[in-house]
């Protein structure tokens, strides 16, 4: 059971598209948007692993991400592109920049192709080897589900302190394009893993 555990921090933690936006908006000083948005990224981690735990990988397999990842690489080229375009916002009074919702998070780690990278392995392998059955699948879904909501309230807050040291305004319209950038290239790698070899 550690395993999972240490299996799904080290899968959750790492750089992707949630990260990335959270990582943005904290440095933007907005560290409380990222609070819906994190909710809503347990959400959708707590609804696939329900889902895998009790259903199997026969719901979510192999054949079917393809499918999920081209939704996924729509929604995070869109919001790539509504942080390069949005206002750099360095008072953290609200301004008009690009603020993350609870919708966002939901829907972004639905069609996140890494969460499947911890879904399928620890709901339909993990899981069972474990003898995680039952209302056994609930609990561990919850708590990893938990996990979830911890990774982009962290790489928000590594954001905020890290802005509090940098006093020269453009530095923050300089990392809002590098984020916008990084996610773009997010999308591109999730493309090139999960679409194109299902097309050639």
């Amino acid at each position: 059971m550690i395993g999972i555990l240490l299996f799904s921090v080290g899968v959750m933690y790492t750089p992707g598209p949630v990260n990335i936006l959270s990582l943005n908006t904290g440095v933007q000083k907005k560290f409380m948007s990222v609070v819906p948005f994190s909710l809503g990224v347990a959400t959708s981690m707590f609804f696939w692993f329900l889902l895998v735990g009790y259903a199997g990988s026969a719901i979510v397999n192999e054949a079917a991400l393809p499918y999920i990842s081209a939704m996924g690489v729509l929604f995070t080229l869109y919001l790539a592109y509504k942080i390069l375009s949005s206002h750099t916002d360095v008072t953290g009074n609200g301004g008009s920049a690009f603020s993350l919702s609870y919708r966002d998070g939901l829907l972004l780690q639905l069609l996140n192709p890494k969460t499947f990278m911890v879904v399928l392995p620890v709901a339909a392998v993990q899981f069972p080897a474990a003898g995680i059955v039952g209302g056994q699948i609930a609990v561990w879904a919850l708590g990893l589900s938990l996990l979830g909501f911890g990774a982009p309230l962290a790489y928000a807050a590594f954001g905020t302190t890290a802005a509090r040291y940098v006093e020269n305004a453009s530095c923050f319209k300089y990392f809002n394009i590098a984020m916008g950038v990084m996610l773009v290239a997010v999308a591109i790698d999730m493309a090139w893993r999960y679409i194109v070899p299902v097309l050639f």
